[in-house]
């Protein structure tokens, strides 16, 4: 029977990184979104701190990761002792529930922002080239992209710590 137990703790661990490697690159792509955009003579500067929904996934993600990375600890330290903390039970069943609906809401509120802004934005400002708006925005999609990969990887280990939460292993 150890050898399923050692397994699914090792799953587990795959996803941990797997989340914490989605959040770091979504941190990364949204706090270098930035561009200077040229239009009629006149230079404009966007960076995502300008947008609240870019506001929002980027506290979503550094949030994220922030839960994802003591949660990483955790399973490590789980995988190398083969002991649980019962204090990580609740903890991971109510923390993966929230952290992925926060993750979850961030991503959604990134394709919406970056859909509707990009439209509005084409259409409002005469530009010399769609270039430096297609950058913008390519990222922004980019990081709610990222974002969404870690909210699946968090609901498979929410699913996970339901399952842990009722029948200790």
């Amino acid at each position: 029977m150890a050898p399923p137990l050692v397994s699914l703790r090792v799953v587990l661990l795959y996803l941990r990184v797997l989340t914490v490697a989605f959040l770091v690159i979504t941190v990364i792509i949204l706090s270098t979104n930035s561009v200077t955009i040229v239009s009629q003579g006149n230079s404009m500067k966007f960076h995502f701190k300008d947008v609240y929904a870019y506001r929002y996934m980027f506290s979503a993600a550094i949030i994220g990761l922030f839960y994802a990375v003591i949660q990483l600890f955790f399973t490590i330290s789980e995988l190398a002792t083969r002991t649980k903390n019962p204090f990580n039970y609740q903890l991971d069943f109510y923390g993966d529930k929230i952290i992925s609906y926060l993750v979850a809401t961030g991503s959604a509120a990134g394709f919406g922002v970056t859909k509707d802004l990009k439209d509005t934005f084409l259409a409002l400002v005469v530009l010399d080239s769609t270039d430096p708006v297609d950058k913008l925005f390519s990222r922004g999609y980019a990081s709610a992209s990222m974002l969404l990969f870690a909210f699946f990887c968090l609901a498979v280990l929410s699913v996970f710590s339901s399952h842990h939460c009722q029948t200790p292993v």
